[in-house]
């Protein structure tokens, strides 16, 4: 089933989601995220069928959320590694995450956050970046900017 084009939208999500709006899309994201770089481990973590992986590898190469390394010449083989784009996806990813680890029907969080080295568990949590308030402590609503000319 074709899902119809969000492109043309006024909106910042719809924007995104015309992008990573795509469940598999967002899964890769967070494999390469977790540190999977190889095609057959991306494919091995989802069971992904592999023309899917490869046409959203493709789209996120093409989008500049990935870039593709070469490790292999004969066969051409390619490591895939965010970019700074898809970097600035991961708190999105996290707070996704943290949803799921709330409201999922599973038993325990499948996957906990560690800071590296110290191995200390991280609780991250969305602040506003000028004054570190929690945005949950913030009595706050979303203003449309005007089209302009």
């Amino acid at each position: 089933m074709k899902r119809t084009s969000l492109r043309d939208m006024n909106c910042s999500i719809a924007q995104t989601l015309e992008v990573v709006g795509d469940p598999w899309t967002l899964l890769i994201v967070r494999d390469l995220m977790f540190g999977l770089h190889r095609f057959n481990d991306i494919q091995a973590s989802l069971g992904i069928p592999r023309n899917t992986l490869t046409s959203r590898l493709d789209m996120l190469v093409a989008e500049g959320v990935a870039h593709k390394v070469a490790y292999q010449t004969h066969p051409e083989r390619f490591d895939y590694h965010l970019t700074t784009k898809g970097r600035d996806l991961s708190p999105v990813i996290i707070t996704i995450m943290q949803w799921g680890d709330r409201w999922s029907r599973l038993p325990e969080p499948p996957v906990r956050l560690l800071e590296h080295p110290t191995g200390r568990q991280l609780d991250p949590h969305l602040v506003d970046r000028r004054t570190g308030t929690p945005l949950d402590d913030i009595d706050y609503r979303p203003v449309r900017q005007s089209a302009g000319p």
